[in-house]
């Protein structure tokens, strides 16, 4: 696996950011998502920063120097990614505002789309 490419170059830097933002500031991670504002602030806001430390690791592996590692953190962003789609749409069959999953359901599905594109990349090298 390619070290510079622009997929897993725009993959590390969203998704180290992503994971920063939530886990320095959930309320504004929220705001940002689209999930409007954060009602309960303690444990909502652990699970943001659950999500954030998450994110801001596997885009973290995305910079190691071992090709199987930076390959290994794509595979399993790739998986944590198809599951939080799958989150969003049990989440709007429970009732949740379409709008308010429709950032995060956006977003994991980039992530899918950019790790699947330096998957089949490497496969083509």
């Amino acid at each position: 696996m390619r070290t510079r490419s622009t997929p897993l170059l725009a993959l590390s830097v969203l998704r180290s950011t992503a994971g920063l933002i939530s886990w320095a500031s959930p309320a504004h991670s929220w705001r940002a998502f689209g999930l409007g504002p954060m009602h309960q602030v303690g444990s909502a806001g652990v699970a943001t920063r659950l999500f954030g430390v998450r994110d801001l690791a596997l885009g973290m592996a995305l910079h190691h120097p071992s090709a199987d590692v930076r390959k290994a953190a794509v595979e399993a962003g790739i998986a944590i990614d198809v599951l939080d789609v799958a989150a969003s749409v049990i989440g709007r069959r429970a009732g949740a505002p379409a709008a308010s999953l429709a950032g995060v359901a956006a977003g994991a599905t980039l992530f899918v789309v950019l790790g699947v594109t330096i998957i089949a990349d490497s496969a083509a090298s």
